[in-house]
């Protein structure tokens, strides 16, 4: 039997396992299960719902996953790095509120209070990356902290209240469209260019890679692991600070309970995506499809009139098959 793998360093890799030589067609259906689990919904709910297959919903949808799906860059990098931010909805919260804050209470301009919100959501992944890699503070356990902290500051700052703020300035982000789609949905598409990008193609990436895959590795080799660890959730804390202002000025005010739902369902996206948990696995393009699932099965359940139980049950069976399969693929290592 002969095996052809990419290294730790995450290079593009090949799951190609022949025998005798054959392709094992198990391992092709695990390989494109997580595509025909997309496909597959999308055809069902076609067929349920004549008005589910529109240009109409198809925009509702990339505009409905567009904010965590820019999210879910930086849960996927956290992932990368056998990390995760529970902060990231928090996060959002807060620095949306934030911007309402400075544009309706102090009268800031509206692109002054936005690049100090991004500021901001960058200092709160130092504080976690410090925490983690200074301090020796598990992820969970930081970032859980984090999420608790920002939530409190976000009832502190609004006293309980969502902050309004309606001119066209502010709304433009997140409801401008360019030939008819949806702003929102091509900064996504632009922002997942571009991290796949730096992610496959830059020093950056393939540190981040092996630091997930193999940390002592990593370290002989000379690679500063704290330093991948610090720039990676300044980054997740970033994408999520510029999602919450996305947001924001979608729904022309910062409510209180916004991204409640961010953290775990960013995680299942970007585990339905095929980045597995224990690190140095996965790509930007499995994420995507893992945020398309999750949006989906939303809408179509929506559209059938569906409580939202059953949405939550729904991707709770999708991500326990998709963990399946990965553990299928990579011989139950992920237990």
């Amino acid at each position: 039997m002969s095996s052809i793998k990419n290294d730790d360093s995450g290079k593009k890799e090949k799951y190609l396992v022949k025998e005798n030589g054959k392709i094992k067609i198990y391992d092709l259906f695990q390989r494109s299960a997580v595509v025909l689990v997309l496909f597959s919904a999308i055809l069902v709910f076609s067929l349920l719902s004549p008005y589910f297959f529109t240009l109409k919903n198809i925009y509702a949808v990339g505009l409905t996953v567009s904010v965590i799906g820019i999210i879910c860059i930086g849960q996927t990098l956290c992932i990368l790095i056998r990390g995760f931010d529970l902060s990231v909805g928090a996060c959002s919260a807060f620095c949306g509120m934030l911007v309402a804050f400075f544009t309706a209470k102090l009268n800031f301009p509206y692109i002054i209070a936005v690049i100090l919100g991004l500021i901001v959501g960058a200092l709160i992944g130092l504080i976690s990356g410090l925490l983690i890699t200074k301090g020796r503070i598990n992820p969970f356990i930081t970032t859980m902290s984090m999420w608790f902290i920002l939530a409190g500051a976000v009832f502190i700052l609004s006293r309980g209240y969502a902050i309004v703020i309606n001119t066209k300035e502010f709304i433009f982000l997140g409801t401008t469209k360019l030939f008819g789609i949806p702003l929102p949905l091509i900064i996504l598409i632009i922002l997942y260019i571009i991290f796949e990008l730096v992610l496959q193609n830059s020093v950056f990436g393939r540190h981040v890679y092996v630091t997930g895959g193999n940390p002592q590795a990593a370290k002989i080799a000379g690679i500063d692991i704290n330093n991948i660890t610090l720039k990676v959730y300044m980054l997740s804390s970033t994408l999520a600070a510029f999602g919450g202002v996305i947001l924001t000025s979608r729904m022309g005010s910062a409510q209180v309970t916004s991204g409640s739902s961010y953290p775990l369902g960013s995680i299942a996206a970007v585990v339905l995506g095929g980045t597995i948990l224990t690190g140095g696995k996965g790509k930007l393009s499995g994420t995507i499809v893992g945020v398309l699932i999750i949006g989906i099965l939303t809408n179509g359940l929506i559209m059938l009139g569906m409580s939202s139980a059953y949405r939550g049950i729904a991707t709770g069976v999708v991500l326990l098959l998709a963990v399946l399969f990965q553990n299928l693929r990579y011989g139950g290592r992920l237990k």
